[in-house]
């Protein structure tokens, strides 16, 4: 939301001091985020590219840095200096949007709206986004679960398969690429449950300001009513959403436990095997006494 369409009748001064945001709890996201609308023009950065990649070309990134970094986060990614996470900031600005149309502070309901809108949009495409994310990650640890989970169940065949070093080269240096996927996914996954949390409180924040707003904006248009109950509408979709994506990440997590402990017993084997076919040191022969070498010599 510019902070041209924060400004309101009586004409205050938004740069000697910022609004007063109704939710106290917001109040410092809210001020982070003007700070940032008004250096836009000069700290402008590119159009988040990150957020036209699809899933697939997501991961494929996630598993192929060279170093973890949040770059497949895009725009939800917290950066060092900020204090509050990109999605309380949003939030921060749709409940201030929300509080210009019941206050009639605005200088255009209509500019307020459409700014509402746009930031609706932002929040429905994380949840899709991060929803994708997982559900392509769950899909390849599940995958990888059930392919590697086969050798296991039949252990005779492979403790014997195991005794060709080539064989078990190929199985360590496969369980090497794996262990590294865990970790990888596990790292992404970690950090959008982070995000969630953030999202998940900020909403809830909003749904309470919205249940306390109600019998203040009273009487209100019929334009208004529709926006309102709209948001209402949202805060109960997103807070399902973001508990849907805590409940996926715990299964994401449950499932990198379960590859992890197969990694392990298959590492477990080799080793054993490895070490069932290690050459056999030579045998040592007695040694003869002076009088047995003396025997022989004559």
């Amino acid at each position: 939301m510019s902070t041209s369409d924060l400004d309101s009748d009586s004409g205050e001064d938004m740069d000697a001091k910022p609004p007063v945001h109704p939710v106290p709890q917001m109040q410092g996201a809210f001020e982070e985020s003007m700070m940032e609308t008004l250096n836009e023009s000069e700290d402008a950065e590119p159009e988040d590219r990150m957020s036209k990649v699809d899933s697939v070309s997501r991961r494929k990134m996630l598993l192929e840095q060279e170093q973890y970094e949040r770059t497949v986060a895009g725009r939800w990614k917290q950066k060092p200096g900020e204090q509050f996470h990109p999605l309380w900031k949003l939030v921060a600005q749709i409940s201030f949007g929300m509080h210009l149309l019941q206050q009639g502070l605005a200088k255009s309901d209509e500019e307020v709206i459409k700014l509402l809108q746009m930031h609706v949009n932002e929040i429905d495409g994380f949840l899709e986004r991060t929803t994708e994310d997982f559900d392509l990650a769950q899909g390849d640890i599940d995958d990888r679960i059930r392919y590697l989970k086969l050798p296991l169940e039949h252990h005779s065949v492979f403790d014997t398969m195991l005794s060709e070093r080539n064989f078990r080269t190929a199985i360590v240096e496969g369980n090497e690429k794996i262990e590294h996927i865990i970790d990888r996914t596990a790292a992404a996954m970690n950090d959008a449950l982070k995000d969630v949390q953030k999202g998940l409180d900020a909403t809830r924040e909003l749904a309470k300001y919205l249940t306390r707003v109600d019998k203040q904006w009273d009487p209100r248009t019929e334009e208004h009513d529709s926006v309102y109950l709209a948001m209402i509408g949202n805060t109960e979709g997103w807070t399902r959403a973001f508990l849907t994506l805590q409940s996926k990440g715990n299964t994401l997590r449950r499932a990198l436990v379960q590859l992890g402990g197969i990694v392990a017993e298959m590492q477990r084997r080799a080793a054993a095997a490895s070490r069932k076919n290690l050459p056999q040191p030579l045998r040592e022969f007695p040694k003869v006494s002076h009088e047995t070498a003396a025997r022989c010599s004559t």
